[in-house]
């Protein structure tokens, strides 16, 4: 199964409280096991059928497969729509589904999911404009509706770029029909797409996303200059998936540390093949866009005016379209090669240069590494970091000796050109799967179980009531040192293998537990729901304690120690890759889930008040109860509009109480309320839907 990054932190526990909620025959649109509760989407239908037929490690393991295989025939299909032989197309599929941007997008799954149908899409879209029949747009209409689901908007929008630039002719734009049935195929999707569109706009709501980033975080992850040398040269920057730091001097161009996208590479052989591409002026055109615009701060998108707030950051997501067009590039090349009569062309010994000078690099790498190292930070000082002298001793000699050889034998292979070009495609797919094989580690199944004596410590807590739990792990807890065996581990895996054990953020999902106070990463958590990222550290707990306690946080998970007069040591667990044991600390003065208050801005249970009990039917339904004086029941369980109160009587006012949570006021008396998260939307986006289908399957039959 996949591990790395959020794929652990992140989506494995969303996917196993969807997984969950669907057996039980509910589609989740509320989960309340993350942050006190938030909004919950997924409505990718791939995700939903793998959940429902084999849990949630599908998507994790084949489905990350599936999706890939879907990159690279898809890719391959899109080569023979615009001509290409079956032995180029497939160097197009190989190329596009092995090159360093699609492999870096596994462990953010709405992206890949959406990378992998990109090709599919836009070899639909081709076949409508050439022969707009009935049948073929209501194919496009379907797949370009299944892409959006996936909810990767940025990917999206660059395929409808991709397929718009290879369509572009006078005689598309001159026939009216043919645009108009083209619109009619975008509505159809639109609408087949309902339910992702409209609850993304539900889901937008009160987020940092709503109200839109400053051009400074839309432009985080800006490539810099010297990043895009990695797209030829392997692991330039150092090895970004090492247990420590110590290996990836990259990091001086990444805002946190740690780059958004793995790897870039494509390789020298790609390279190569594209450069032999002729009169290709729209491809090359993309390719130029999507790496200009990738750039970010650093190029052109750094004149964006100070008061514009977008929904969207992270400019290096745009670099798809620079990898999609160079994988039609070498297709292209390779097919040139080919068909080019034999003998050499007079430019023959340029395409064996890059090659050679890239051995002769290496061979000095493997004799001088510091020398060369030396030379390179004149150019590019970050280099000069002690992490470069690592890459430059232990990663560069050979990768760049193996990519060297394989460009050297690519550019012979393409200057002698006929049959014997045909070696190029498999060239290229070796330098490949070299480079690129160790992007998306993999790990065991039991990396996500909790170890016996971890479990021996959470499962007595646990049974002690409804309360949430908090966890610093490793991530959070900066200066934690490490036992010697861990100085031979060569992959990051421990590290999030060490933060599940600690249940740190939302994975004790996982174990069915809630959790709260992540850091959000996505933009998409609603207001107040989670920790800015300074506010996640151990010797902030004294200003965070109350906010827990509101949050109906009982259990804290620490590797150090937290204030004696704020909670109690329940006990630990020595786990034998760090020193210092992991301990289970419980807040002294823990707020129930649900409580009767006098006043509406009040926030502690009154001495002596009267019991009140709190029952989750499911994810969508809460039943409070108990027998009270006049006044307020307080629910800790994120406010939302879309949440909804009734008793016996009827409907009663839901309010938003202290912090972002629930608040009822009671007349007095025995009391059952019934809360309940009904969102107006799905409604209306399934209704859309179905109008969209009917659309569909009645232009499939003309």
């Amino acid at each position: 199964m996949l591990y790395f990054r959020d794929l652990s932190t992140y989506y494995a526990p969303q996917y196993a409280f969807a997984a969950r909620s669907l057996r039980e025959g509910l589609w989740p649109l509320w989960n309340p096991l993350a942050n006190a509760g938030e909004p919950f989407l997924l409505v990718y239908p791939v995700d939903l059928v793998l959940l429902l037929l084999r849990g949630w490690p599908a998507p994790l393991g084949v489905g990350a497969a599936l999706h890939l295989l879907i990159a690279l025939v898809g890719a391959s299909f899109l080569g023979r729509r615009l001509g290409l032989g079956p032995v180029a197309a497939w160097l197009v599929g190989t190329v596009f589904g092995l090159g360093g941007f699609c492999l870096s997008t596994v462990n953010l799954l709405p992206l890949f999911e959406a990378m992998a149908w990109a090709p599919v899409v836009v070899f639909a879209f081709l076949g409508a404009v050439s022969r707009p029949s009935g049948r073929r747009l209501a194919g496009l209409a379907a797949l370009l509706a299944l892409q959006v689901s996936t909810l990767a908007v940025e990917i999206v929008l660059q395929t409808l770029v991709v397929g718009v630039v290879l369509a572009a002719g006078p005689t598309l734009w001159r026939d009216r029909t043919r645009l108009v049935r083209l619109l009619a195929a975008g509505v159809l999707a639109l609408l087949l797409a309902a339910p992702a569109v409209l609850g993304v706009r539900a889901l937008l709501s009160g987020t940092a996303r709503e109200r839109g980033f400053a051009p400074g975080e839309v432009l985080n992850f800006s490539l810099h200059p010297v990043v895009i040398g990695e797209m030829f040269l392997p692991r330039f920057l150092g090895e970004p998936l090492a247990f420590s730091d110590r290996d990836y001097w990259g990091r001086a161009y990444s805002p946190t540390g740690f780059p958004y996208l793995v790897t870039l590479y494509l390789g020298l052989p790609t390279l190569l093949l594209a450069a032999h591409a002729r009169g290709r002026r729209r491809l090359w055109g993309l390719a130029l866009v999507g790496l200009v615009l990738a750039l970010g701060r650093h190029g052109p998108l750094s004149l964006l005016p100070a008061e514009v707030g977008l929904p969207f950051r992270g400019p290096q997501k745009l670099l798809f379209l620079t990898h999609v067009s160079l994988a039609l590039l070498a297709g292209f090349g390779l097919e040139r090669a080919v068909r080019r009569p034999g003998g050499r062309p007079r430019f023959w010994p340029a395409l064996a240069l890059p090659g050679a000078m890239l051995l002769v690099v290496a061979a000095l790498l493997q004799v001088w590494p510091g020398a060369v190292r030396s030379v390179l930070g004149h150019v590019v000082p970050p280099v000069l970091d002690p992490r470069g002298l690592v890459a430059a001793r232990e990663l560069w000699p050979t990768l760049w000796l193996a990519s060297g050889a394989v460009a050297l034998a690519t550019g012979l292979a393409i200057g002698r050109g006929g049959r014997i070009a045909w070696a190029a495609a498999g060239l290229v797919a070796l330098d490949l799967l070299i480079v690129n094989g160790s992007v998306n580690p993999l790990t065991q199944a039991s990396f996500y179980d909790l170890r016996p004596e971890v479990a021996d410590l959470v499962r007595p807590a646990a049974a002690e009531g409804r309360f949430r739990w908090f966890s610093y792990g490793v991530a959070h807890t900066p200066g934690l040192r490490f036992e010697p065996l861990m100085s031979r581990a060569r992959s990051d895996v421990w590290l999030y293998y060490l933060d599940r054990q600690a249940l740190l953020a939302r994975t004790p999902a996982l174990d069915g537990l809630e959790g709260a106070y992540d850091v959000d990463r996505t933009g998409w958590a609603p207001e107040g729901a989670t920790l800015a990222l300074p506010e996640a550290s151990p010797g902030r707990f004294r200003a965070l304690h109350d906010r827990l306690r509101l949050a109906n946080v009982r259990w804290v998970m620490s590797f150090r120690p937290l204030p004696g007069d704020l909670v109690e040591r329940r006990g630990e667990v020595k786990l034998p890759e760090i020193r210092s044991p992991l301990a289970l600390y419980e807040l002294r003065r823990p707020l129930p889930r649900a409580f009767w208050v006098p006043r509406a801005d009040g926030v502690e249970p009154v001495p002596g008040a009267p019991d009140v009990r709190y029952e989750r039917l499911d994810p969508h339904t809460v039943r409070v109860t108990g027998s009270t004086p006049p006044g307020f029941i307080v629910v800790l369980d994120g406010h939302h509009p879309d949440w909804s109160a009734e008793d016996r009587s009827g409907p009663v006012p839901l309010l938003r109480g202290p912090g972002r949570y629930q608040i009822v006021a009671t007349p007095g008396g025995p009391r059952e309320l019934i809360l309940r998260y009904r969102p107006r939307w799905p409604r209306l986006a399934f209704g859309l839907a179905a109008l969209g289908l009917l659309g569909v399957m009645v232009a499939a039959r003309r």
